[in-house]
């Protein structure tokens, strides 16, 4: 079986959900568009190091990214049921389980909201193993979640996030999710 690059495997996860969303497109339209180039960003360009008696800092390179197209590579941050929309991606992997440990959870300081397109806001994201890198317009600031979280750092998926594989590389990818345990 053919392997994924970890910056295809988001794509085909993202696509499995609309497919079993029911909105399954044709060959045609999932290839992926052109888009401008994303300047790359790292979890260790949010905040100042090292921590001040003011407590976490924002950098300047975080806020001069706020409103830009970047790309970011991380981990998806598991959790027991698929966020819907949305995601978090950490420089580390982490696994919440809120059934178990209520509002406590391992969040790193330097963390992403990420949201899918606002039209895709009821798809399920099924958890990602290993890196993934995202492109998206990177928004800075307070914003109080659904669920009460507070996050400080959102990045929006262009609406062909989820598009960008072809029908053999679903398939293969369909088969590998009969196989994980």
């Amino acid at each position: 079986m053919r392997s994924l690059r970890p910056d295809k495997l988001l794509q085909v996860l993202l696509a499995f959900s609309l497919l079993a969303a029911g909105t399954a497109a044709s060959a045609q339209e999932l290839t992926p568009p052109t888009q401008k180039p994303a300047q790359p960003l790292q979890f260790r360009d949010f905040f100042q190091q090292p921590v001040g008696s003011k407590g976490m800092q924002i950098t300047d390179t975080l806020r001069q990214a706020d409103g830009q197209t970047i790309r970011l590579t991380g981990y998806m941050v598991k959790q027991e049921r698929p966020g819907m929309g949305r995601f978090m991606l950490t420089p580390r992997p982490v696994q919440m389980s809120e059934h178990a440990d209520g509002d406590a959870d391992d969040l790193p300081a330097a963390w992403v909201m990420v949201y899918l397109d606002p039209s895709q806001k009821d798809f399920a994201v099924p958890h990602v193993r290993g890196l993934v890198e995202v492109s998206g317009v990177l928004s800075v600031g307070r914003l109080e979640e659904s669920d009460g979280r507070v996050s400080w750092v959102r990045l929006q998926l262009p609406q062909d996030a989820t598009r960008g594989m072809n029908a053999f590389e679903v398939t293969n990818y369909l088969h590998s999710l009969q196989h994980t345990h």
